[in-house]
């Protein structure tokens, strides 16, 4: 019986890699308690707006004054820009407090629901709050521009 080498090798890497593909995007409440919400207040570090989620970093200080490194995980960046966010709608530097749903075991990590800025204004997944927000910053950049004309 003669052997087709190249379908061996098709085989071979459908074994491998399907596996691997088919577990690369976590279902959510496999590591996130839908049940619950917490609240960490703190610097945000570093906002990146990508898929297949857009992540943000925080740098949130407990009571004892230690440090510790937080990842907020959003939505992926097509979900985010269809309600008008960009690389700009989180700005690093800014202290926030963000609300989300925990992981299971209790790591640094939440899923985004809302972020509110010391000013009180909010951003909320998916919501026209966020659009409004959003475009009101649009607003005040295209004044600044204007104005340096």
């Amino acid at each position: 019986m003669k052997v087709n080498n190249g379908l061996c090798i098709a085989f071979a890497l459908l074994v491998v890699v399907a596996p691997r593909v088919a577990t690369a995007h976590h279902s959510f409440s496999a590591v996130y308690d839908i049940n619950r919400t917490v609240s960490v207040q703190g610097v945000v570090t570093e906002f990146r707006l990508v898929n297949p989620h857009a992540l943000m970093l925080m740098d949130v200080t407990d009571e004892s004054g230690k440090v510790s490194k937080w990842t907020i995980e959003f939505d992926g960046r097509l979900n985010l820009t269809e309600h008008g966010w960009n690389d700009h709608t989180i700005v690093v530097g800014e202290r926030v407090t963000v609300t989300g749903n925990p992981t299971h075991v209790g790591a640094p990590r939440i899923f985004f629901r809302k972020l509110v800025r010391p000013d009180g204004s909010e951003l909320q997944k998916g919501s026209d709050e966020t659009l409004s927000e959003v475009e009101r910053v649009r607003q005040e950049r295209a004044r600044q521009r204007n104005s340096q004309k």
